[in-house]
């Protein structure tokens, strides 16, 4: 399952192996974007009984998309202390500071999932 960016929301794609999230996530309606997304993660998680990979390369997210990424991240969470293994990358870009303390944030709650923190370089354009 796909959904597609918009300006506010990040590009999202579930399958029965793996989720990535990727863009920008400040949507005006959190739960209203959030909410399908969540139930499809559900959804195509139990899909299979194998490693399931989630790579999240965000941005920007605001205070409300912190509570969807820890609803996310505790489904994940809970889905791994069930048995499934779970594999999450965090990516963040090099220079950016602060994504990479939200992945820290994050990391400091999971114990079952395998968490890496994976900086990505851009490369500068003139």
């Amino acid at each position: 399952m796909i959904f597609e960016q918009t300006q506010r929301t990040p590009y999202v794609e579930l399958t029965s192996r793996s989720c990535a999230i990727r863009g920008e996530c400040y949507p005006e309606n959190i739960s209203e974007w959030s909410g399908p997304v969540l139930d499809a993660l559900e959804e195509s998680i139990s899909l299979e009984t194998g490693t399931f990979k989630v790579v999240i390369e965000l941005y920007y997210f605001n205070s409300s998309s912190a509570k969807f990424l820890f609803d996310f991240f505790e489904y994940l969470e809970e889905t791994a202390e069930a048995g499934r293994e779970i594999v999450i990358q965090w990516c963040y870009r090099t220079e950016d500071d602060t994504m990479l303390e939200a992945g820290e944030d994050f990391q400091e709650d999971l114990e079952s999932c395998t968490y890496e923190l994976v900086p990505i370089d851009v490369e500068q354009t003139a």
